[in-house]
């Protein structure tokens, strides 16, 4: 499998550009767009009907799209997140070379503000379910210091972390191998199983995101039980030219430091962009004096908690060639990371390990050191009317666990090194997709997925052995227009998968001693395990009227047992737990019901999402009220199946009130019931409503400053008492945040400068998900963000 990946890479790679070579006779329409007050519109999306031809407008509002002679085409439908959309009859039109067309203002809670491109399964994902796109001015504004915590001032979105720089994201209550990331068209593998394990992307080097709630299983594949992040490829610059681009952020509380560099260009039909990151951040603070560990209340010195410091350093390179036919583009990332884990965590703490000796910024053990290597080589073909897209990727995943062995129950001299745990995962991918206008109105797509993964261990604890794991999925997807008022889609997947798992030996040491016994302890036997599954989805978008809109989606999703599920049996630290698999867990399939309600006026966006699933053997991982016998392993916690029950309600709401003040309300609410155990599912996300007042209504007159904004938040998080049994429940809180924004302008550049303060009154609450939270450590205290974005065209 390994050898057939790489030759598809290479014969796609090297010679389907040049097979596909070839062009018709084009007409050409070129225009304007502009909003009411005159101004050019940038990244508006002009979009050919019918058709999927589409382009985007540049940075004077101008656009020019071509299409085959032969094509039918009637009308532009025009759009942008900030504006009413609109359609223009081309029929109507009297100089196909200054086409005027005019935007009337609208109001969203997110604004995509740049030009990417949009591939075939987020384009059409749309037609029937609850999407969101965020930009990276969202990004910058809800700055954490991780990728996945901006993601979480979304509705339906949470963020499960470990500390300040490790947070992986939830979407509707589910987490780990039912999140997908989509990472440029490539699902991202690392060892996204660990609550402790964060997601692996630099958060500078995201220019734009596609949140998808819900089932996506059909269009992307096993684990899409609960929703796909999906990550746009590169932005390319319109014309030809260089782009420079340097953000600067610090935060008070854990004394961050964060650079990034970016720089872009185009030239004669080469695109090509680059990237560096460096962050370095302290000891991070917290409300609080002590936590509790085993039973034992144990101090905070300074409210600070020692070991939790971090280094980061991030790279990436892209190059591509693209033309109104083709477009391909090979693109490396590397991701690089050394973070503390709590001294608390790990072993048997006392008081005296606890102190930090004012030296913040030390990064001791226990440690982790997390590295993501990826390289991508990404493809679209225009074929007449048809787009052909392939996707080929590799990535290196390596995690490192240190830690002193003896904190472990293990004679360090029995040891040649302090590598607790170590794990390599190596992926190959490959995706291809293909889209047939086979009539008006009319999609039909045709897929096919292979994935095939390799991991290592090594160190002196055992958790994971080493496995090979296979996946390979085709499906079949129709979108139908039936009119301007209803569409319709459905689809069917096949999927066959399959685990080989190594028997993995474990020294025993004596107790007394540390030392080693001689006996050995089968800790996994040697077993595979083989899986195969259909599935089917069907939506329908109704559009009501020009303001109002419903989508409503049915869907069958599946998840294949992932090797941690079936062979784990280990000591994992950072959750403070002993993790049992079982090798006879089966096929996880769900059935789910989605239906969101959207209204669209010049004062109001108001969307509702209503969703309720019933999945069948539900894997979940959780506590039996036993301890491990393993030396430090605290409670044992085991992998087990039960039918299971979800239901939820996301709201997002903006009004635009007289006077340049903005309102923002979005709200979450989520509950699943175990039918085995009538308990709720461990780690369930807690109610919440997050409410923030905008006025950008500031004139300075010959001044330096423009678009300048102050705004003020609430988060309302309500107490989660509905948990398993033997999890504890989590009180409620309130939180206030606050900030204010603006450019100015500088040696003819416009800087982008914004200072947030989040946590304002220091509140000290728990995140009922936080792995933090098994040892009563609140979330992180008062944080000053201030950040400055310069940018230089060349």
């Amino acid at each position: 499998m390994l050898h057939l990946l790489y030759r598809l890479w290479v014969v796609t790679f090297l010679f389907l550009p040049q097979f596909l070579a070839g062009q018709g006779h084009q007409l050409i329409l070129n225009g304007v767009i502009k909003d009411k007050e005159n101004r050019p519109i940038e990244a508006a999306t002009i979009k050919m009907v019918p058709g999927v031809r589409h382009t985007v407008s540049g940075p004077g509002g101008s656009f020019s799209i071509s299409y085959p002679i032969d094509e039918k085409i009637k009308f532009l439908e025009v759009s942008h997140l900030a504006y009413t959309p609109t359609r223009v009859r081309l029929e109507d039109v009297e100089n196909y070379f200054d086409i005027q067309i005019t935007l009337q203002d609208a109001v969203h809670v997110l604004q995509a503000v740049e030009v990417y491109r949009q591939n075939l399964l987020a384009t059409l994902v749309q037609e029937s379910q609850p999407i969101q796109v965020i930009d990276r001015e969202f990004i910058e504004k809800n700055n954490t210091g991780t990728f996945s915590g901006a993601l979480a001032a979304l509705p339906g979105v949470s963020t499960m972390n470990l500390g300040v720089g490790i947070a992986k994201p939830v979407i509707r209550g589910m987490s780990f191998n039912r999140i997908i990331v989509n990472n440029r068209g490539i699902k991202q593998e690392g060892q996204q199983w660990g609550a402790d394990h964060g997601l692996e992307i630099d958060p500078f080097d995201v220019e734009s995101v596609e949140v998808i709630k819900g089932p996506a299983s059909l269009l992307y594949g096993s684990d899409g039980l609960g929703g796909v992040i999906n990550i746009r490829a590169d932005r390319f610059l319109e014309a030809d030219g260089d782009q420079l681009n340097w953000i600067s952020s610090y935060q008070t509380n854990n004394d961050a430091f964060s650079n990034s560099i970016n720089w872009q260009g185009r030239k004669k039909g080469w695109v090509y962009s680059a990237r560096l990151t460096h962050q370095d951040y302290g000891d991070y603070t917290v409300p609080a004096d002590e936590f509790t560990y085993a039973g034992f209340n144990l101090p905070i010195y300074e409210n600070r908690l020692k070991n939790t410091a971090g280094r980061e350093l991030h790279y990436s390179v892209m190059v591509g060639r693209t033309s109104e036919r083709a477009t391909s583009t090979v693109r490396f990332s590397a991701f690089n990371q050394e973070a503390g884990i709590f001294t608390g965590a790990i072993g048997l703490p006392r008081s005296y390990n606890l102190r930090h000796e004012n030296r913040h910024r030390d990064i001791d053990f226990p440690r982790q050191e997390n590295q993501h290597l990826m390289l991508v080589n990404n493809n679209t073909f225009t074929l007449g009317k048809n787009t052909l897209e392939v996707d080929l990727g590799v990535q290196w995943n390596r995690r490192e666990e240190l830690s002193f062995p003896g904190a472990h129950g293990i004679d360090p001299s029995s040891v040649n090194s302090d590598l607790a745990l170590g794990l390599g995962l190596t992926t190959y991918t490959a995706n291809v997709r293909y889209q047939v206008n086979w009539a008006p109105g009319h999609k039909v797509l045709f897929g096919g997925q292979a994935q095939y993964m390799e991991n290592e261990r090594d160190g002196f604890e055992f958790l994971l052995p080493d496995f090979n794991s296979t996946q390979l999925g085709l499906f079949n997807y129709h979108v139908w227009e039936v009119n301007s008022k209803w569409i319709l889609n459905a689809g069917i997947r096949y999927d066959h998968g399959r685990h080989d798992i190594q028997q993995h030996l474990q020294p025993v040491y004596d107790l007394a001693t540390f030392e080693p016994t001689g006996e050995f302890m089968e800790r996994t036997p040697n077993f595979n395990r083989e899986f195969e599954n259909f599935s089917g989805a069907f939506g329908v978008n109704h559009v009501l009227n020009r303001k109002n809109n419903v989508k409503v989606n049915f869907g069958n999703s599946f998840r294949f047992p992932s090797a941690i599920e079936l062979s784990s049996n280990g000591v994992h630290h950072g959750n403070f737990r002993h993790e049992l698999g079982d090798p006879a867990l089966d096929i996880e399939r769900g059935y789910q019901a989605d239906v969101t309600f959207s209204h669209e006026s010049t004062t109001l966006l108001f969307e509702l999402s209503a969703f309720y699933a019933y999945y069948q053997q539900y894997i979940y991982l959780a506590p039996t009220g036993r301890f491990s016998d393993l030396p430090s392993g605290g409670t044992l916690w085991q992998y087990r199946q039960d039918d299971a029950l979800f239901n939820g309600l996301e709201l997002a709401a903006n009004y635009k009130f007289p006077f340049h003040l903005k309102a923002e309300l979005a709200a979450e609410w989520v509950q699943n019931l175990n039918l085995d155990t009538d308990l709720s599912l461990p780690l369930t996300p807690a109610a919440s409503i997050l409410a923030n007042l905008e006025y950008n209504g500031f004139s300075w007159t010959n001044s330096i400053f423009s678009d300048t904004y102050i705004f003020a938040g609430a988060e309302q998080v309500f107490a989660q008492d509905r948990v398993d049994r033997n999890e504890r429940t989590t009180p409620g809180s309130f939180i206030l945040n606050a900030g204010m924004g603006c450019r100015i302008q500088v040696a003819g550049r416009q800087l982008q400068f914004r200072m947030n303060m989040n946590n304002v009154l220091n509140t000290s609450y728990f995140n009922h998900i936080s792995r933090y939270r098994l040892i009563n450590l609140p979330e992180q205290g008062r944080n000053l963000v201030i950040s400055l974005k310069v940018p230089v065209k060349f």
